[in-house]
């Protein structure tokens, strides 16, 4: 069996929506439980896997634009795992010395990234839901990293789907908008129901239920619109995830058909 690559004995772990991420791009860390849980719903949607790697290339695109129009701070929430190619080294190549947050709700992801972070002192990992806004954005090693009386780049990428109805994702979405500075920008991706059979969405739920995940709830476009507010959409708008500034490295299947990237993504300011 193959090691864990940050604690032994962590083999025996449950999946969890970033292990199940990083299973998808083919990263290492990950654990039994997330390759399974990727199998099975790959099964069921074969796509799943290139809406993943669409996902990150949609962050390192946004990130780099926002670093090169001269933000210097990014909140990553719901962040996943800090790995290869993500915000921090996006942003720092882009705008030397800027500051980055991670927030994620499972230990092992933010023990991990505290792991890769050892070495960077403007980057962190922190321990927070997304649920609870107040305590994140009032988490002592934040406010130390970033300063929210600043313009930021709150990054929800690959997270608002895995808050349900139950959990008030719009009143938690306009907390956060609330306590952002102005000239502050959303950044945000979700799972699209235009892009999915009802019973395609139904049988990935059923795959997360049987795995103890969090169940990922899909949105239509109106709905994931919502999440922005009042703030200003920011061109190109809302739209499938290869459409966001596409790039000319990208594969020509992002281009030619971005619903199987089966997410809408955006960016929006706030004045």
């Amino acid at each position: 069996m193959k090691s864990s690559p940050w604690r032994p004995g962590a083999e025996k772990g449950r999946a969890t929506p970033a292990g199940f991420y990083d299973a998808l791009i083919g990263g290492e860390w990950n654990l039994p439980a997330d390759r399974e849980l990727a199998e099975k719903a790959l099964k069921v949607i074969p796509t799943i896997k290139h809406g993943a790697i669409t996902s990150r290339a949609f962050l390192r695109r946004a990130v780099h634009h926002f670093a090169q129009e001269g933000y210097d701070q990014f909140l990553d929430l719901g962040s996943g795992i800090p790995a290869t190619g993500n915000v921090h080294e996006i942003a720092q190549i882009n705008r030397p010395g800027a500051r980055v947050v991670y927030v994620d709700n499972h230990a092992v992801a933010v023990m991990t990234g505290q792991q890769i972070l050892r070495d960077n002192p403007d980057a962190v990992s922190i321990l927070g839901d997304a649920r609870n806004p107040e305590a994140v954005l009032g988490d002592e090693e934040l406010n130390k990293t970033i300063d929210l009386d600043r313009p930021v780049v709150l990054l929800a990428v690959a997270l608002l789907h895995y808050l349900t109805d139950e959990d008030h994702p719009y009143e938690v979405m306009a907390q956060l908008r609330d306590r952002l500075a102005p000239g502050s920008v959303l950044v945000l991706t979700h799972g699209a129901s235009e892009s999915y059979a009802p019973s395609q969405a139904q049988q990935v739920q059923a795959a997360f239920a049987a795995s103890e995940a969090p169940k990922p709830v899909t949105r239509n476009y109106d709905e994931v619109l919502r999440f922005f507010g009042d703030f200003e959409m920011i061109d190109p708008g809302l739209v499938w995830l290869p459409q966001w500034r596409p790039s000319p490295d990208d594969p020509q299947w992002f281009v030619s058909d971005p619903v199987r990237s089966g997410a809408l993504a955006g960016a929006a300011l706030k004045r």
